[in-house]
């Protein structure tokens, strides 16, 4: 396509001065909302990343802005402009892994995992899966590499990030349903929470897929009203979600308190702990081993106790 306008145009379009303002202007707000939800839900160690990542787009659509007044050829304004916006959404997505740990402490006793673990197992795999999308975009930049090959690590990227999210999706699907089993299904702290995270992971996965067919599809590159549609207005979306149903609202911020089986007494007891080595808590975040052996998943005897009436109860104090 050629540029139409004198001189170098990184954008290769002339970015829209009206939508660059507007989506700074409303990230800024609801990284506003967010700080304040988390200093009053004292619920930074959650959805810091939420404050973080809308920062992040601030200043993204700051030096987008630079570029819409005519600054169009100033290479570092622009790099750094792509690069933020395009590391803004996995922090959000790691503010879901973080929710969605709370989630599971809030009702440990049908948790499929060590609720701490959550954050740390989902981390790391999008590591590895960053270290892929890496490699394919080194291919891609260097004009002597094999362009096939790069293409084939970004597809394998999109696959592999596809694929974390409908892990992640499955996990939170398996402890919703046991949940429904249980009868807790309808608990504040239960329902509103994983509802909004199945909304927050789905505008997650349209924006991956989008960024997959940007990078096969020249001409989506080039024209900037479906960036704003399918990546900017999802995120946007993705953060405000989570300004009105903010888990602060309906989770307690201490892990050690959670849900009693009567569904409507919060109660309050020690840590849970998962007595297993470093090693295994590593590489069987699940208790597979566990299992496959047909024993039960490891606890801390003091954590329960059982009532006259045989049923194993939580050994703690009302909230």
């Amino acid at each position: 396509m050629a540029n139409p306008y004198e001189g170098i145009n990184f954008w290769v379009y002339l970015p829209s001065k009206t939508l660059a303002f507007i989506f700074l202007f409303a990230f800024l707000v609801t990284a506003a909302i967010h700080y304040w939800q988390c200093r009053h839900y004292k619920f930074f160690r959650v959805t810091w990343s939420f404050v973080v990542g809308g920062i992040l787009y601030v200043i993204g659509f700051a030096l987008r802005l630079n570029g819409a007044y005519g600054n169009y050829d100033e290479l570092v304004p622009f790099i750094i402009s792509v690069a933020l916006i395009y590391v803004s959404p996995p922090l959000l997505a790691l503010g879901n892994y973080d929710i969605l740990g709370r989630i599971f402490y809030y009702a440990p006793y049908l948790s499929p995992m060590e609720p701490g673990r959550v954050l740390s197992t989902f981390v790391l795999l999008s590591l590895a899966i960053e270290s892929v999308n890496g490699l394919a975009a080194s291919f891609i930049a260097n004009p002597d590499s094999n362009p096939i090959l790069g293409s084939a690590f970004t597809w394998t990227a999109l696959v592999l990030q596809i694929l974390a999210i409908v892990v992640f999706l499955g996990l939170a699907g398996f402890f919703h349903w046991k949940c429904v089993k249980a009868g807790i299904s309808g608990a504040r702290g239960i329902k509103i929470p994983l509802i909004t995270l199945y909304v927050s992971s789905g505008l997650i996965l349209i924006r991956t897929i989008y960024r997959g067919v940007e990078h096969s599809v020249t001409t989506v590159a080039e024209i900037e009203w479906p960036f704003y549609v399918f990546e900017v207005a999802l995120m946007l979306l993705n953060m405000v979600i989570w300004n009105i149903w903010h888990p602060g609202l309906y989770l307690p911020a201490d892990t050690r308190t959670y849900l009693s089986k009567d569904t409507f007494t919060e109660v309050k007891g020690p840590e849970r702990k998962d007595t297993r080595s470093r090693t295994a808590k590593i590489l069987d975040p699940f208790h597979i081993m566990e299992l496959c052996r047909r024993r039960e998943k490891p606890r801390d005897e003091a954590y329960l106790e059982i009532d006259e009436s045989g049923n194993e109860v939580r050994h703690t104090t009302p909230v």
